[in-house]
């Protein structure tokens, strides 16, 4: 599953929380957030992988926090030119 780029973040985590809530026997959240860090493209999974949110409105906060800083030019790396609707 990927972020469709014109969702923002918290709509896919949302969609990607809904898929997740159907699976048998019913995900705990530390697999969750471990799961859908996973999914991410490269540029927030080199900010995420070292992270340990509680919980996955955490996640969602520092992934948002993330796209903001991105947007004000808080990160320079390589990877955000092919990804800069990502977060769009």
């Amino acid at each position: 599953m990927q972020k469709r780029g014109h969702e923002s973040f918290k709509e896919y985590t949302q969609r990607w929380r809904d898929l997740a809530a159907q699976v048998a026997p019913p995900m705990m959240e530390k697999e969750m957030i471990t799961i859908i860090v996973d999914t991410l493209p490269v540029f927030y999974y080199e900010k995420m992988v070292g992270y340990t949110p509680s919980s996955f409105a955490d996640l969602v906060f520092a992934s948002e926090r993330i796209d903001v800083g991105s947007k004000r030019g808080k990160f320079n790396h390589p990877t955000w030119t092919t990804e800069k609707n990502w977060g769009k």
